[in-house]
């Protein structure tokens, strides 16, 4: 049976449970990989299933951009794509991410979606997604008994600052890879994709990438 887990990502949006887990000051690796990969706080156990993809090739691509979408928005989207399947496969060494054509199926569908942050969700093939309030992007990905992905799908809001396309790209993403839980600490504001109230961070920082190789380890 296929089970799944969908989660919001945006600052002030309204929250699905397990979005984010408060912490405080530094983690060590161990700690910050357990709240990233499975919900779990510091000292504690796992609150949601450790998931990751197990094919050796996970392929993405945009799903139909409607006209709606903003040009200059939607240019931005696409190359940071590239810029994060780069980053991630750079950190993940058992990872292989790779872009295909719009024409082709893809593992990991992006939607690009002309609709505001606060509205519905409408237009994709996912009746999961359709009629899931947005904040700037929401990620759902789904998994089997043997806890593999199967199938990922991220939509984007169309009011996306373009100065936060690069963030918010990446950071859906790597949370595509099954490291679905944000934290909720000013020390990773500056320092990590899945700081909960910031939305600046570039690159991947050092303990992302830690945490992608950990879930990702080499063959």
């Amino acid at each position: 049976m296929i089970r799944w887990f969908a989660a919001l990502f945006f600052l002030g949006g309204p929250l699905a449970a397990q979005e984010y887990i408060v912490t405080d000051g530094p983690l060590s690796d161990a700690d910050f990989y357990g709240v990233v990969s499975c919900g779990a706080r510091p000292g504690s156990t796992c609150d949601q299933p450790l998931v990751r993809w197990t094919k050796p090739t996970v392929t993405v691509t945009f799903a139909p951009i409607p006209p709606a979408y903003p040009d200059e928005l939607a240019k931005e989207m696409s190359d940071k794509l590239d810029v994060s399947i780069s980053q991630i496969n750079g950190s993940a060494a058992g990872l292989n991410l790779q872009r295909v054509s719009k024409s082709q199926n893809a593992d990991v569908l992006l939607y690009l979606q002309a609709i505001r942050a606060g509205d519905p969700i409408r237009g994709t093939r996912n009746p999961d997604l359709n009629g899931v309030p947005i904040g700037a992007a929401h990620v759902q990905i789904f998994w089997d008994d043997d806890h593999s992905i199967t199938e990922a799908a991220i939509v984007f809001a169309a009011d996306i600052p373009i100065d936060q396309a690069g963030p918010i790209m990446l950071e859906e993403l790597t949370q595509s890879m099954g490291l679905m839980t944000d934290i909720r600490n000013p020390y990773y504001e500056t320092r990590s994709v899945f700081s909960e109230d910031s939305n600046s961070v570039q690159k991947l920082g050092v303990q992302d990438r830690a945490a992608l190789a950990r879930h990702y380890p080499e063959h």
